[in-house]
């Protein structure tokens, strides 16, 4: 059996579910791995068979998407060129994570691909919006990376389709303890900003993590390069996390029991998305950092308790479950026998 597994590699999500995921399909086939972009954080962990640009968006230094940045830098012939030479034919089963090169040439071929991600859920009407829904931002959630199959994984069960979380491995195993600091990743964001805004709290000491930064320690703030390790270290340990409104950083977050104010990218609906959910939760949302805000993250600071959400064990089930699928020929997103919620 041979088995592609594409995924989005502009962000730490898609890759933090791969590096669990991707092992466990090898215990039962012959894995490929294809990766568009090369903006993620995180180690990959295993061999890439297909490194493709992809499709994806562009944010400025103040975390706000940029609409002109993201038309330029994204290689439109290259794009098409990849979908037609991809042999999606050659597999028997292809895991898509929200990659739109392995997409559309399965979309182009007729073959029938398993949409594995978190953008997946929003497929339902039932997962929450921001009040202002976007017709533009829906229209790609749904298009940006189509399939016929579609398991989604959200921080409720808002659908039958729809999975808890995969929580890594890594995060399992952490020690947690509670020492007095906020972890902060909210790598949209300029180092420089982020300093200046958390300098103001002179009491709390933080720890951020921004990509490809210098390390340095100013008062009251650490700032560290992003990196698998280090933040896995600080995520265990800290009592309080600020970060962006993606979907595995605060899934580890409540999975660890951590206090979170969650704050979207600008102009980014799956975030806003993910906002109106965790909002759902009882789970602190800003629109934005700026110093209008001030007095709500030290409220924060000062007077959230932390929630834990105990998500289970289940991504040997889902692996095994997706195998079985394929060699039975039953539907590839069958997923009645899990039980999960």
């Amino acid at each position: 059996m041979r088995i592609l597994y594409a995924l989005q590699g502009t962000g730490n999500g898609h890759l933090a579910r791969a590096r669990d995921l991707v092992p466990r399909f090898a215990q039962y086939a012959t894995v490929d791995v294809l990766i568009a972009g090369t903006a993620s954080d995180l180690e990959l962990g295993f061999p890439v068979t297909y490194q493709k640009y992809g499709l994806a968006m562009v944010y400025n230094s103040s975390g706000a998407v940029s609409y002109w940045r993201s038309l330029f830098r994204n290689k439109i012939f290259t794009f098409f060129k990849d979908v037609f030479q991809l042999p999606v034919q050659d597999y028997d089963l292809v895991v898509i994570d929200f990659e739109a090169v392995a997409s559309y040439a399965c979309k182009l071929r007729g073959v029938n691909a398993l949409q594995l991600s978190h953008q997946a859920a929003y497929w339902s009407a039932h997962s929450p919006r921001p009040k202002q829904k976007s017709l533009h931002w829906e229209f790609v959630l749904k298009h940006m990376s189509p399939s016929h199959f579609k398991i989604g994984f959200h921080f409720d069960a808002f659908d039958t389709f729809i999975l808890p979380p995969i929580i890594r491995k890594e995060i399992r195993e952490l020690t947690v303890t509670r020492a007095k600091k906020c972890v902060v990743y909210l790598p949209s964001y300029s180092s420089a900003e982020l300093t200046s805004f958390f300098g103001q709290f002179q009491t709390h000491p933080f720890v951020i993590f921004s990509p490809r930064a210098t390390p340095f320690i100013n008062n009251n703030v650490e700032v560290r390069a992003a990196g698998v390790n280090g933040f896995l270290q600080e995520l265990a340990s800290c009592t309080h996390v600020i970060c962006g409104a993606g979907f595995e950083t605060p899934a580890e977050a409540l999975f660890l029991g951590k206090a979170i104010l969650a704050i979207p990218i600008v102009g980014q609906y799956e975030q806003g998305c993910n906002a109106a959910a965790l909002e759902q939760m009882g789970i602190h949302v800003l629109p934005k950092l700026a110093m209008n805000y001030t007095e709500e993250v030290a409220e924060f600071l000062n007077h959230t308790p932390a929630k834990k959400v105990s998500f289970p064990d289940y991504a040997e089930e889902l692996v095994k479950c997706i195998v079985d699928n394929v060699r039975s020929g039953r539907e590839y997103d069958d997923i009645s026998s899990l039980q999960v919620w």
